[in-house]
């Protein structure tokens, strides 16, 4: 047991390592090193390839990229999902909100982890900011003031869920029980896609994401 502990906590460090901001400063990545570690760019912040309509595959995405080459949407039309899918896998991001803001990154399609204005909420809730999406609360509040860009990183094998908000860990394999609310067709834990959800204004940019080869390496 001793040894699982020491396993998780130092996963959950490592995540605090490779998703650390610079502070007071946007965050910067190495592409270059990125790539040579496996991680695969998501969004080339010129347009939307890869990306689709989750409700209608064939049409209008209505997400866009702003003239700053953020992903960003329509509010009020539809989620946004990659075209790809993957069942194990780490990944990290940057998303800003304003005030009142509300959005998710959906893993595998169908868990959602909650992306919440809680800059007003006094006890930490299982729809928080950073919450697995009613199952399991974050350990902490730790999104920076509304209007500054947060770095999440969420590490998803089998059904266990490690994440990191701004350096901070919220979550140390946490296990999901099922889907969440507004989720794909599909099992839990079949592969799915990266869907970001539109709710209210949101930026994204910097997703990456690296698959997880499983005992058979395969991903």
């Amino acid at each position: 047991m001793h040894g699982r502990i020491v396993t998780t906590v130092l996963s959950c460090m490592l995540a605090v390592l490779v998703a650390a901001p610079a502070m007071a400063n946007l965050y910067e990545y190495d592409e270059e090193q990125l790539k040579e570690e496996g991680w695969t760019k998501l969004f080339n912040e010129e347009d939307l390839s890869g990306w689709i309509n989750p409700n209608d595959p064939e049409g209008p995405k209505n997400w866009y990229v702003d003239d700053d080459g953020y992903m960003t949407n329509i509010e009020g039309e539809n989620n946004i999902a990659t075209e790809e899918e993957w069942k194990d896998f780490e990944i990290k991001l940057d998303y800003r909100i304003p005030e009142g803001g509300n959005s998710g990154v959906y893993l595998r399609g169908r868990v959602e982890v909650q992306i919440l204005d809680s800059s007003e909420e006094e006890e930490i809730r299982l729809g928080s900011d950073g919450a697995i999406y009613n199952q399991h609360a974050p350990k902490v509040l730790a999104a920076n003031p509304i209007g500054e860009w947060n770095s999440l990183y969420i590490k998803y094998e089998g059904d266990k869920v490690c994440a990191t908000l701004n350096g901070e860990v919220i979550h140390e394999e946490a296990v999901v029980t099922g889907p969440t609310g507004g989720a794909l067709p599909g099992e839990v834990n079949e592969p799915g896609p990266i869907m970001l959800q539109d709710y209210s204004k949101v930026w994204f940019r910097n997703v990456w994401l690296r698959p997880i080869e499983n005992d058979n390496g395969e991903d």
